[in-house]
Formats: structure tokens, sequence, C-alpha cells
């Protein structure tokens, strides 16, 4: 017999041929335990039913009423007792129409996953039912009116909503989040810890991460979102307070939108990281990490890591933030090594599981390079061409055959791994689309930038 997934309240009897497609394969009403009726939900062919937060018998539930065509069949009927621990297939059949509807239990609950405060990520103790935000004393943050997002279980709500502002300046009064669902109800309570020093910086010659572009504004605010104890800090902010970073483990740089061709151009063009060198040499020394992204990459000639005419040989500012914009099959990135750090744990698209995606369709582009390109060298000649360039101290990680796109340089003791630097110059590592699109693969970036700091850091 042929089965047709149906999807359609109604069949279409014009494309059915010699099938039977008379009858309609509808669920109208769906009830376990004479009290729990079931959300049918056609489109997605699916079917939840909500029970009390402290719901425990899931293991044995009875189908009380159930209503289908008086003509179809079911593969679950009333009087059945399922065990609803685990979601089931529920079939209904009529004529030579089957729809398959997906059947679970969820049990009612009211869990925040997820809490930002101006851009920075809270820690969420779930037992004590808090959220710590750990923001900078010198950061500029309004406490007294600052907004804040969140996301909860599914079928929660909150109050106040995401997106809303409030006061968060007065710790004898703290804020409050209410989330219900039904029978569970959950109130976390928002505990500020003003921190004078960071463990993990976006850095950058803008005052504040709002007067950022929106590339690197994109890729500040996924740092502090995601990283507890993150902060963004000016170079002023570096080279001029004490022991700014004496707690800093991990410092993203990424600078985006200006061409520098060689050393002496990033150096007459970024004044204010150079004038922050000596405390960047400090912290290097004593075990820091970098990211360096595009442009940025130059920093690492300006604490060493590099040689002096070690920088890269092939950059391109893109179009922009309006080049090319991602079709059916996104670009992929070419990596030389799959089993390094950086690759681990990302989004795999099951029609090409071997390339690395970092973007999605609709997305556009700025295909911003900095990276080395040797032409007529490839293989193992490209690679020597490189190990000579940066002075033994670096081993390829993106690039074609005949360039080097992102790299990873050794720490201050010679040695790859913890306190090390990771170079980003490829162009499809980017942080900011002006086109709307669904975030899939683009999700991977974040992952990149994480693997990178447990990676860089030991944590």
């Amino acid at each position: 017999m042929l089965l047709v997934v149906c999807g359609f309240v109604a069949c279409n009897k014009d494309r059915a041929g010699s099938m039977d497609v008379s009858g309609s394969c509808r669920v109208e009403k769906f009830v376990l335990n004479d009290k729990y009726e079931g959300a049918i939900d056609i489109p997605n062919k699916q079917i939840k039913v909500k029970v009390p937060v402290d719901f425990n018998t899931k293991n044995d539930m009875v189908v009380t009423s159930m209503q289908i065509p008086a003509e179809a069949q079911s593969n679950v009927n009333v009087g059945d007792h399922l065990n609803m621990e685990a979601d089931k297939d529920l079939f209904v059949k009529s004529g030579d129409i089957v729809m398959n509807y997906h059947l679970f239990v969820r049990n009612d609950e009211a869990k925040l996953n997820n809490f930002v405060l101006e851009g920075i990520k809270g820690a969420i103790d779930e037992d004590a039912k808090t959220v710590t935000v750990s923001v900078l004393a010198t950061s500029g943050i309004d406490l007294t009116s600052a907004t804040f997002e969140l996301t909860c279980s599914e079928d929660a709500t909150s109050f106040p909503s995401s997106g809303s502002t409030g006061d968060f300046s007065d710790p004898n009064n703290p804020f409050q989040i209410t989330l219900t669902d039904n029978t569970a109800i959950s109130t976390y309570t928002i505990i500020i810890d003003l921190i004078q020093r960071p463990t993990a910086v976006f850095a950058g010659s803008a005052p504040n991460m709002d007067a950022l572009g929106d590339e690197e504004k994109a890729a500040a605010k996924f740092l502090t979102s995601n990283i507890p104890g993150s902060a963004y800090l000016s170079w002023d902010d570096i080279a001029s307070s004490e022991g700014i970073l004496d707690e800093c483990k991990f410092i993203f740089f990424h600078r985006h939108g200006i061409d520098y061709p060689n050393y002496e151009s990033f150096e007459g063009g970024e004044p204010k990281a150079i004038a922050a060198l000596p405390v960047l040499n400090e912290y290097w020394k004593r075990g820091g990490a970098f990211v360096l992204q595009r442009e940025a990459v130059n920093l690492a000639v300006a604490l060493g890591a590099m040689p002096m005419t070690g920088c890269p040989n092939n950059v391109f500012n893109g179009s922009g933030e309006g080049g090319a914009t991602m079709g059916d099959d996104p670009w992929t990135l070419p990596v030389f090594d799959k089993n390094h750090a950086l690759w681990q744990g990302l989004k795999v698209n099951p029609n090409n599981p071997e390339a690395i995606y970092t973007l999605d369709k609709d997305y556009t582009i700025s295909n911003t390079c900095v990276q080395f390109h040797w032409d007529g060298i490839s293989g193992d000649a490209l690679y020597q061409k490189f190990d000579e360039v940066t002075g033994g101290k670096a081993r390829r990680l993106t690039g074609h055959e005949n360039e080097i796109s992102s790299w990873e340089l050794k720490n201050f003791n010679g040695e790859f791994g913890k306190g090390g630097i990771i170079c980003l110059g490829a162009g499809l590592l980017d942080w900011y689309s002006p086109t709307e699109y669904v975030p899939v693969y683009h999700d991977n970036m974040g992952m990149i930038l994480l693997n990178a700091y447990h990676y860089l850091t030991g944590e």
C-alpha cells in the first residue's frame, strides 16, 4: 500500500489518481486521564498534552477521549494505556491517506534559560532562582533604566516581558522576573555584581560597545552575552586603568572595514591600540590569550608573536556590508585540520557533512579577507613558506590550496594552546548580515569563538 503523509485538513482529489482520498485524517480532540486535553497542531502534525508541574505518572496514561472521522482508523484508541515517558507516533488512516501525528506529554515548566542585561549575559542558579549579572563598574550602563532580554520554557510567559526596561540599581530591592506556565510558577531574583576587573574582554577604539560598527558590535555582544564576567573595554580604558587586566584571561579584538596591507599602516591606523601595548605585553607574558580577527591580526606583530615582516600579504575589504547574499547552498569554510578544538561541536549540514558552514541562506557577507597568498605555491611548499614568514610560530587553521586565511600562534613561552593567539582572517568568519535570514549554521560562529575561549584559557 502506498502511504502519503498528509499535512492538510482535507485531501486534494485532483492529484490523487486512482487513490481513495475521499476521507479526512484529522484528529478533532484528544484527551488523556479524563482531564488533560491535547493541543492539536494540524500544520505541524503535533498533539501536545500538558500536565501539572508535579504530575509524575506519565508511564501509565489512559486515552479517555479521541475524535477522528467515523471512517478513519488509528493505532491509538480510546481505552488504550500509554507510557508517555517517551514521545509516540499516532497514525490516522482514512482511505489511502495516512497522517502521522507526533504525540507528546510535557509537564508545566517555568524555567529561565537565558538572561541578558544590556548585552551582558547573566549566570543562572536554578536551585537558588537567582541570576547574577557581572557589570563592569566603569561600563556607563544606567542600571536605573536597563533593558533585558530573556528566553524561557516554551509555554511559559514572563513578567515583565523580554525587552522591558527596569531598575536594577538597588541591591536592597532587587529586580525580579516571574515566569508562569499554568501550574508552574518561578520567580528569579536579579543580582548585579559590579566588577572592577573583567575575566574576558572585547577591545576596541570606540569609547563604548554601542559606538562600534555593526560587524564589530555583533561580535562584541556575542562575547559579553555568552561569557560571564566579560566586558567591553576601550584601548583608552586598558592603557589608563591600572590593573584593569589583572583577572583577564582572554581578549577578543575584531577590526573591520579598514585595509592594513602592512604593519606600518596598522600602526598608523590604530594609535590607541599601540598606546596600550605596554599593558598588553605584560598581559601576554603572564599567560593571557588573544583572538584577533580580520585587520586586528596585525596586533600579533606588535606583540612580537610574529616577525615584523610576517603580516598577511593578501588583504581586501570586500564589499562593505553589501556583498554577496547566500543562496540555497551557502559557501563553506575550508579548514586544514578538522580535529582542531575550534571546529568541534558545530552544526553539520546533513547534505554535506564534511564541510564546515558558518553562513545561511539569505545571509549577506562582506567577504573581507586578511590572509597569506603566494601564486604558484601550494601543498607542502605553502606551509614551508608560511613557516618561514611567521618565524615558525604558527600553524594553519583555514585556507585554500594556495592561501592561509586563519592561523594559530604560539604563546609567549613558545607553545600552542593555553595563552596563545588565534588569528581569524577568513571572510566566511562573519558576524553581521544587513539582510534578514534564518540562523542555522551561522550559530557556528559563536561556537567557534567559545571553542577558542575554552582552548586558549583551559577552562
